[in-house]
């Protein structure tokens, strides 16, 4: 399907849009399941530095606040033959490619005596470098996209379609390409690459861009421009909500796994068994939440999730002590979890300005992803003072109530038409 006429091509709708859509941001998901699994493990075949291993993960987060921002931010302005976002998709995703390539492969084109050299290390580190800055220029002007293409009420349902496809590709990822490297180290990495290609596809030929007709003047980029947007109330309101959820989210996940296994003395098996209870949620809970959305707003479904999480969190702190509570809580959480972050995709984009969509969405981007940085940063070190997992999850809760302030103190977006019946 060629791109239509950036002028006059109506809004996108119906389900086989979304589903596209969401196979193509699955290519970057898989790209971030790669890094949180095989990366170090690789990274280990040429030093034994665990400070630049540290590095090498964290480049993950150091592009989300750096890439994303700008890439989101520059399309606004530009107008190519393919499009708005598609000419930073079309050229982002061989470059995805090229990176995951390139670390996978490096263990294998590099003899032994070589591989702890400084020269290696450069590239392995450069090599990196193109892979997470490419797929956060392919999350910047994808997220984006979503925007453009669907409309307003729709939105929730194409989110929950993209969080349904994105978990598919996690699984596959998890529980077929990664057990795969006691094989060869290099099948993760093709997994990977398999995604990417389709994602790649469906940029050239699966996407229809509508592109406005008025687009802001190009001007020079800085790390902190986007925050400029911040001077409107509302923009502050959900940069608030969505850095209060990112930080939720990075504060539960970052100690769970010692949490698990020290705090509460279960073995890795038990971990394992209650994240696969909780994940089935993710699979049965977003196209229904997207609905809900789309029927009554995001406003409202963000803060009934904000109650939830919050309560949940708590439960970790007080009540969980086995592994019957831990995979209550688990399970619960990935519902909660599910209701109070769908909507922030809806929120972000209803109203919004169509030639500034971008920006507005590089200062959310911006605001959350700094948010979230530092509050793992202080989050270790509290839990090291304290001696305990659980301040954690006391921190997330907390930063639940913030969240559920920002929320409340929203204005409800306007409806601009009816939700049909859900299938």
């Amino acid at each position: 399907m060629a791109a239509a006429n950036p002028a006059t091509s109506a809004p996108t709708s119906g389900t086989r849009p979304m589903i596209l859509m969401g196979l193509m941001m699955a290519g970057a998901s898989s790209v971030d399941t790669l890094t949180a699994t095989l990366l170090p493990i690789t990274a280990r075949h040429f030093t034994d530095n665990i400070a630049f291993i540290g590095w090498l993960v964290a480049m993950n987060r150091i592009c989300g606040f750096l890439v994303q921002p700008y890439a989101a931010w520059k399309s606004d302005s530009y107008n190519g033959a393919g499009g708005r976002r598609r000419p930073f998709l079309m050229g982002g995703w061989p470059a995805v490619f090229l990176g995951v390539a390139l670390v996978g492969a490096l263990p294998y084109v590099t003899s032994t005596d070589h591989r702890h050299t400084l020269p290696i290390l450069a590239v392995l580190f450069a090599a990196n470098l193109l892979m997470q800055a490419a797929v956060d220029l392919c999350y910047g002007c994808g997220d984006t996209l979503y925007g453009d293409t669907f409309a307003a009420d729709e939105l929730g349902r194409a989110n929950g379609v993209r969080m349904i496809v994105t978990t598919i590709c996690s699984v596959a990822m998890t529980s077929l390409f990664v057990p795969l490297a006691e094989v060869n180290e290099f099948w993760p990495y093709a997994g990977a690459l398999l995604f990417v290609a389709v994602a790649f596809l469906i940029a050239r030929f699966g996407l229809r861009e509508r592109v406005p007709l008025r687009l802001p003047p190009s001007a020079p980029y800085h790390p902190f421009k986007p925050l400029l947007e911040l001077r409107d109330p509302h923009t502050r309101k959900v940069a608030l909500c969505g850095a209060s959820i990112l930080v939720v989210h990075a504060l539960t996940e970052m100690l769970h796994a010692l949490f698990v296994t020290e705090t509460l003395g279960l073995s890795l098996t038990a971990l394992g068994g209650s994240t696969a209870a909780a994940l089935v949620m993710s699979f049965a809970m977003p196209y229904p939440v997207g609905w809900l959305v789309d029927r009554v707003g995001p406003r409202v479904v963000m803060i009934a999730g904000f109650v939830l999480v919050a309560l949940v969190e708590f439960a970790f702190v007080f009540w969980v002590n086995n592994l019957a509570s831990l995979t209550i809580a688990l399970v619960i959480f990935k519902v909660a979890w599910v209701v109070v972050h769908l909507p922030m995709m809806p929120l972000l984009f209803h109203d919004t300005p169509v030639e500034r969509r971008g920006a507005i969405f590089a200062a959310v981007q911006t605001t959350r992803a700094g948010a979230a940085s530092v509050a793992i940063v202080v989050a270790g070190e509290l839990a090291a003072f304290t001696g305990s997992y659980r301040i954690c999850y006391l921190l997330a809760g907390i930063v639940c109530v913030v969240g559920l302030v920002g929320a409340l103190r929203l204005t409800a977006p306007k409806r601009t038409a009816a939700v049909p019946a859900m299938a």
